[in-house]
């Protein structure tokens, strides 16, 4: 079994071999939706969310606060308009350990979001912020490219994909207490 990483995770493709027929709820999100930033290529965690449009002071809101190697789906309703993070959020997200954040929208900043010790996923960049005029909803199920993100679930991204279960997959009841980076 191929593995990524130091914590000896398998890869998205050996996920998927090992769990797509069991009955663990699996999903992979639609293939070339979304684009890669951050340092981190691998990330997994538990499952955050919050659902925003153009706006995004609830991202800040929990990014700015422990992240507990969670996974952050920030549902921008596919946005292309306004970037709903940039450089401060993203190390906002790596100071207060977030595994990495999956946005379906755009980001800006994206030179120095590469150099963050943060993982991302984004529909890809706008040089315009958010506005700051409404909050989200936080904790809610969100869907896009596929697949339901659910508060709880789980979250493993790779190089191949953004892959989804309601269990762990990885096998080591202890991995969510580890950097949620594989």
């Amino acid at each position: 079994m191929k593995t990524t990483g130091s914590f000896h995770l398998p890869t998205l493709a050996d996920l998927c071999d090992e769990h797509i027929s069991s009955p663990t709820r699996l999903a992979v999100v639609e293939p070339g939706l979304f684009h890669p930033y951050g340092k981190l290529p691998r990330f997994f965690g538990q499952i955050a969310t919050v659902r925003c449009f153009e706006s995004n002071p609830t991202v800040r809101e929990m990014l700015s606060s422990p992240g507990y190697h969670q996974v952050l789906v920030v549902d921008g309703g596919g946005s292309k308009r306004v970037a709903m993070m940039g450089d401060e959020l993203a190390k906002l997200a790596a100071e207060n350990n977030w595994a990495g954040v999956i946005v379906n929208g755009c980001i800006r900043d994206s030179a120095i979001i590469n150099d963050t010790h943060i993982g991302v996923r984004a529909l890809g960049t706008h040089p315009v912020k958010s506005l700051k005029t409404h909050s989200g909803d936080k904790g809610v199920k969100c869907a896009f490219g596929g697949v339901e993100f659910v508060p709880g679930h789980w979250c493993y991204v790779d190089e191949d994909g953004i892959l989804v279960s309601a269990k762990p997959l990885h096998g080591n009841e202890n991995a969510n207490k580890l950097v949620g980076v594989i």
